[in-house]
């Protein structure tokens, strides 16, 4: 009896990628505003950044999940059309 571990990663990898985009645009911000004394400009438009590039991301997951899922049970539809 298998399990089915895809649920399971693709929670991961949504989590994965909004919190690895945020945490990129904050350490960059960071590291620019201790370089070139822009605090707290770098950080908070780089963090913002992060937010929506990790949404888009999210979202990107997302539909391909959904589209790849739809493309399944129509392949399955037609499979057991043809048995009939």
């Amino acid at each position: 009896m298998g399990r089915d571990w895809g649920p399971l990663a693709l929670i991961t990898q949504l989590g994965l990628t909004m919190v690895g985009s945020i945490l990129f645009g904050l350490l960059l911000g960071l590291w620019i505003d201790a370089h070139f004394g822009t605090r707290p400009w770098a950080t908070l438009v780089l963090s913002l950044l992060g937010i929506a590039a990790g949404s888009f991301g999210v979202y990107r997951l997302i539909s391909a999940t959904i589209e790849e899922s739809v493309e399944q049970r129509h392949a399955q539809h037609r499979d057991n059309s043809r048995e009939d």
